[in-house]
């Protein structure tokens, strides 16, 4: 267990990002639900990012934005917040939770259990960074990079896809019970050109250790026709493209099996709604 000698709330970003700089055992502190829990032994002194105005909300056409210490429960309650994002953060745990949760912590963990994250992962999500330098970069390809890269650094910002402009987005899960972490979950959304795909996002998570799109399958879809053999098709690589251990959650062969049935499900339901 880690014993903290230093706490600082500091009023401006700059003093932050000082105080983070300093050495790597010095961490921030948004909500707290994963930081106090673990107790990181190497961890000496925490910068509490309460006081720094980063929990704003607006929409903006469409596109949302939001600050990186937005709680969870403002996504299920806000206007202009996509269903399927409102949706995973109800999931994402209990009103406690939530209430403390905040989106920047949620992307900083990169838990590949979070409904929030694959529900990101399909909406167009880009992720605002101080390195202190401000930087831009798409949440696909920050989860891909070595955590490391936030080290001494901060998310201060997300935009993602607003309500107007994810129509056709889907969520499909399975796990030991309705409140439960999933097993495996998928989330996509597709966007339709005439009668053709326009594209297609495809999001897991419980399938290996950090949410992942499903790129070549997406590519495979894209521009083709809306066809029940074409989603047979993305499902059957879907399966394909997955190599997750077993645990106590569930087997490898149980995990290939749902990935298949959930983003069957989860493409089908989103196309119902293009059509719509």
């Amino acid at each position: 267990m880690s014993r903290i000698r230093e706490y600082h709330c500091p009023q401006m970003l700059e003093d932050a990002l000082a105080l983070l700089q300093r050495d790597n055992n010095t961490v921030p502190l948004a909500g707290g639900t994963r930081l106090v829990p673990s107790h990181p032994p190497d961890v000496h002194a925490v910068v509490d990012l309460q006081a720094l105005d980063l929990d704003g909300l607006s929409v903006e056409g469409f596109r949302l934005q939001m600050g990186a210490m937005l709680p969870l429960q403002r996504l299920v309650e806000a206007p202009g917040v996509s269903e399927l994002l409102a949706e995973a953060a109800r999931l994402e745990g209990p009103l406690t939770y939530r209430n403390a949760a905040t989106v920047g912590g949620i992307i900083a963990s990169g838990d590949p259990l979070s409904h929030v994250l694959i529900a990101l992962l399909v909406l167009d999500t880009e992720v605002h960074l101080r390195l202190p330098e401000p930087a831009r970069v798409s949440l696909d390809r920050l989860l891909d990079l070595s955590r490391s890269v936030l080290d001494g650094g901060l998310i201060t910002g997300i935009t993602a896809l607003s309500a107007e402009g994810a129509r056709g987005t889907a969520m499909a899960r399975v796990a030991r019970t309705p409140r439960d972490k999933p097993t495996v979950a998928v989330a996509v959304r597709v966007t339709r050109e005439g009668d053709v795909c326009g594209g297609v996002c495809i999001a897991l998570a419980g399938v290996a250790d950090q949410p992942v799109r499903a790129h070549s399958v997406e590519d495979r879809l894209k521009g083709q026709p809306f066809e029940k053999r074409l989603v047979d098709v993305a499902v059957k690589e879907v399966v394909e493209y997955l190599d997750q251990p077993s645990d106590y959650r569930g087997s490898s062969e149980y995990r290939r099996a749902m990935a298949g049935v959930l983003t069957r499900r989860a493409l089908l339901e989103a196309c119902e709604k293009l059509a719509a």
